[in-house]
């Protein structure tokens, strides 16, 4: 099977699913490597748990809908795991991820009919959902390198004695306490590090020509360039370069609004699905109370996407 990559005026691109997995698994690494130097073990163990949750959320559809899996279902939830995984705090407990794994697969995809036919990121799905429903447990980052031992009791113990003991090794990220009080409740390089291997992942995707550029460059371009004007307007505690090194910016344009099948499709459609996705992450981020804003600007881009389809009109490339 194909999956195949269709950009007007672009020479078309036909990949595996497998081999589009493998890549997106590459230029995940490097991020991935930091998060577990920076935070500990912990990132591996929600890495496992959101694995071995997507591969039963795609075999319990596949025996309800009697069918066989193709290596494009195995992929695709595969990456949502991944994303998940590395998205959700370390230490949070486990049943969270589980949580986000299975409700993004089962709701956010595979009710629509599976891979291609969802019209919401499924990975944003399982996050905006944990995210409303257990807000608590999502805010607590690492705010240090935590113990291999400490990690596995703060994931697995729950509310015992034991995990509360180590609340302190967890906080709010220092763009949340940049936006309560205007101040880095936890200084350090860590965020912008993690942020530099995620660009690096996803110039990675670009020269592969499996992600778009151009959708990665206009919404990182007018998110700081609305950033910048908003700043410029008002007295806001963050700044524009904080803006880009401390939250889930970079990540976003790299891995996530450029997902081939929730977002717009002509050239011109892609830019303002885009543009859209950075002006409501703005708004979100500067006059609301969540510490950021990535996820439910994408998830309302990719609502407007069909509507952006139809009036750009766009011109497929077809094999």
């Amino acid at each position: 099977m194909k999956l195949l990559q269709r950009f007007p005026r672009d020479r078309q691109i036909a990949l595996s699913s497998d081999a589009v997995m493998r890549h997106v698994g590459y230029a995940l690494t490097p991020g991935v490597i930091l998060e577990t130097v920076f935070f500990g073990l912990g990132v591996v163990i929600q890495l496992l748990l959101a694995i071995v949750t997507a591969l039963l959320c795609e075999r319990l559809t596949a025996l309800l809908r009697k069918r066989r899996l193709s290596v494009l279902d195995w992929s695709s939830g595969l990456l949502t795991a991944a994303l998940l995984a590395v998205s959700v705090p370390a230490t949070a407990p486990w049943w969270l991820i589980v949580t986000a794994v299975a409700f993004g697969l089962l709701l956010g995809k595979h009710v629509y009919g599976g891979v291609g036919f969802n019209i919401f990121n499924p990975a944003i799905v399982g996050f905006c959902a944990v995210y409303l429903s257990f807000s608590a447990q999502m805010s607590l980052y690492p705010a240090t390198h935590i113990t291999w031992a400490d990690s596995l009791t703060l994931i697995f113990s729950g509310s015992s004695a034991d995990a509360l003991s180590l609340d302190s090794l967890t906080g709010a990220t220092q763009l949340a306490g940049l936006k309560a009080n205007g101040i880095f409740d936890h200084p350090g390089l860590s965020p912008w590090w993690i942020n530099l291997a995620w660009l690096l992942g996803g110039i990675y995707l670009w020269l592969r020509k499996i992600a778009d550029w151009r959708l990665s460059l206009s919404f990182f371009a007018a998110f700081v360039v609305l950033t910048a004007i908003v700043n410029g307007f008002g007295n806001t505690p963050i700044s524009t370069v904080q803006h880009i090194g401390l939250g889930a910016l970079i990540f976003t344009a790299c891995f996530i609004i450029t997902d081939p099948t929730t977002a717009a499709t002509g050239r011109l459609g892609r830019f303002i699905y885009a543009v859209l996705a950075a002006a409501v992450a703005v708004i979100i981020r500067q006059y609301s109370n969540m510490p950021d804003s990535m996820a439910f600007a994408v998830l309302l881009a990719n609502l407007a996407a069909p509507m952006i389809d139809h009036y750009t009109r766009p011109n497929y490339i077809r094999g």
